[in-house]
């Protein structure tokens, strides 16, 4: 075989293993959220460290709230999303998910107890729960329907007065 036909035979091959590789890392991606699809699964933990899952809620009205102690934005929504946890806290057909976003938990916790505030608060590891859902930055809600569909997105504060 002459060096023309190795060089090729190279190329070819290497060819080969790119398209391989592109097609099984496509394949391996997680599905994003849209609104009016089924949300996509997540995993969560809570204060104690136990993982809660969307699988977990079937049946319920979640709300995904990704904030940060940190964010002008966020500061201002949160005394609308405590009023939203406290006017359902006690409709078990309702569960808000208040998710930590690129903060260190404590620091979230000290600004929560330092304005009363005692909504539940959650982690994402390695923000999976935030990459799926496409967060862009703080803060940004998903409100996933009770059958598991995605009703909203909102980037941005929200007014949850009406929800």
């Amino acid at each position: 075989m002459s060096s023309r036909g190795i060089i090729l035979a190279v190329v070819f091959v290497a060819g080969l293993f790119l398209v391989l590789f592109t097609q099984r890392d496509k394949s391996s991606q997680t599905r994003r959220a849209i609104v009016e699809l089924e949300a996509p699964a997540f995993e969560l933990l809570d204060g104690d460290g136990t993982a809660v899952r969307l699988s977990d809620f079937k049946g319920k009205t979640v709300f995904l709230h990704f904030w940060a102690s940190w964010c002008k934005n966020c500061r201002e929504e949160m005394p609308f999303i405590q009023a939203l946890y406290d006017r359902k806290r006690s409709d078990p057909d309702f569960v808000l998910l208040s998710v930590v976003y690129r903060e260190d938990p404590a620091e979230t916790m000290r600004y929560m107890e330092a304005n009363g505030y005692d909504i539940p608060l959650y982690t994402d590891p390695g923000e999976e729960t935030a990459k799926t859902y496409g967060v862009t930055g703080v803060p940004e809600t998903f409100v996933i329907g009770a059958d598991g569909i995605l009703k909203k997105r909102v980037i941005g504060p929200g007014n949850w007065n009406e929800l």
